[in-house]
């Protein structure tokens, strides 16, 4: 149990920059013109998908029996990749 514990307080850390990290991304889509904003609507979308993915796998972890965790700890590595991908893309196409 205290491996879960830890797993989910390091997990929980990197949830909480995330979203500060989220928040930077949306307030600088904001400050785009309208025609990047319309051109990359859907990559926005894509992150906003991914953070709620990656949400709902942390409180499953929470939730899983010891047994399960190492399931629920690749799912959730998965889903952070996922959403490190998609903000980093995004931010990228930002001009």
């Amino acid at each position: 149990m205290q491996l879960k514990e830890a797993y989910l307080d390091r997990v929980l850390g990197e949830l909480q920059e995330l979203s500060s990290r989220v928040s930077a991304l949306k307030g600088r889509f904001a400050k785009q013109k309208v025609s990047v904003k319309l051109e990359h609507y859907w990559e926005l979308a894509y992150v906003r998908t991914r953070f709620t993915e990656f949400r709902r796998r942390v409180e499953a972890l929470e939730d899983a029996e010891d047994r399960e965790l190492e399931r629920f700890q690749e799912a959730v590595e998965a889903a952070w990749k996922d959403l490190i991908h998609a903000m980093e893309t995004l931010l990228a196409a930002l001009p």
